[in-house]
Parts: C-alpha cells; structure tokens; sequence
C-alpha cells in the first residue's frame, strides 16, 4: 500500500482549486458568458436522500485523551494516532447504522468500486469518513468532528469477505454502544472487541 495522507489532505484538492481561482481573478482576461443550455443538458448524478443527523442525549463529545484511553483498554496493541482535534462527538449508533447503508447505496451512481492503487480500500476508508463528517456538518452539529477515522492494519485474519494478507485500511468508529470497525467495501460492521485484527492496527488517523 502506498504512502497513507492525513485526514486533511482530504482538503488539499479544494486548497488547490481556491488558489487556482484567485490566480485567475488577479488575471485581465475576457469574461465569457456560460452556454446554460449546454450545462443543463449534462447528466446530473443524483445521490440518494441521506439519514438525518441524530443529535441527543445518546451523542457525546470524547477528548483524545479520552479516546486514547479506550484504545488502550481495547487492544494489546493499541495503535499510534494521529488527530486534527482535540474534541470528538460520538455518533448515535442508529445513525450508523443507517449511515453505512446508504453509504453502500452511493457505489452505483458515484460508480465506486475497487481497483487497485486506483480505488482501493485506504480510499473507501477515507470516503466513508469524509462523508460522515460532512452528513454531520449538514445535520447541524458544530460541536466538532465526528469519532470516525480510518485506520491501516496488519491484515492477518479474514474479516468482511477481505481475505488474509498484507495491510488493509477499515473505518473505526466510537458511537453511543461503544467501539466498532466498518469495512467500507461492504458494509461489513463489527463490535471492536470482536474484530479479529485488533491487536494488529498499524496506525489511525482522526
């Protein structure tokens, strides 16, 4: 697997793009008025309606120090981490649930699917945690990022249909019930104390 980025680098595309823009601006060139009727006619990709944000009594705010602690108690093994935040909010986990079948709904009309070093699992990974902050975001929450990171692993043992070998990247997440893994590909979903490569996780990024 290659080099693995952050979480941030999620926006460094983004970065690139607003700079471009400015760049531009600054420039003398002739304004070009858009053809609409030839955008209108372009295909629109339209997603599915997503779970509404659950914000309660059941979602809570985690320090990560907090978070650390739980991975120590969780795991031999418990892996380095790498934050962006010092607070997280833990998801209710009927929102996850329903997060993670929609999620799976978004593979036909985004046409993800896998393909090696092209889209691969640190990908979908990434994906599912970029769209769960910003479903949140959507929904209201400003208390902060969700308890949603990706994590690479040594991937001794089988789990969600992936076989044996190598290293691997899944989504972990700290909802209302406690610590769980998500396999992104297929929606596999397991509590963390079940998962059979937790002693094995290379690194997390939150």
């Amino acid at each position: 697997m290659r080099s693995l980025p952050l979480r941030a680098g999620l926006a460094v595309g983004l970065a690139f793009a607003f700079g471009a823009h400015v760049w531009a601006a600054s420039a003398p060139v002739e304004h070009i008025a858009p053809n609409m009727a030839a955008l209108a006619g372009q295909p629109m990709t339209t997603l599915p309606p997503p779970p509404p944000w659950v914000a309660g009594p059941s979602t809570s705010q985690w320090t990560i120090q907090q978070v650390m602690a739980e991975f120590k108690g969780a795991t031999a093994k418990p892996p380095p981490i790498t934050y962006a935040r010092l607070t997280f909010v833990r998801p209710d986990h009927q929102w996850l649930l329903a997060f993670v079948k929609w999620f799976r709904k978004l593979e036909k009309p985004l046409n993800m699917h896998y393909e090696d070093e092209l889209f691969d699992c640190d990908k979908y990974s990434r994906c599912f945690v970029a769209f769960a902050d910003l479903l949140a975001q959507k929904g209201g929450e400003t208390r902060g990022s969700l308890y949603v990171g990706w994590a690479t692993v040594f991937n001794d043992r089988s789990f969600g249909d992936i076989e044996a070998g190598g290293m691997h990247a899944v989504v972990i997440v700290g909802t209302s019930q406690g610590l769980f893994v998500v396999e992104p590909q297929n929606g596999s979903i397991v509590p963390f104390d079940r998962y059979p490569n937790r002693d094995g996780l290379a690194a997390l990024y939150l």
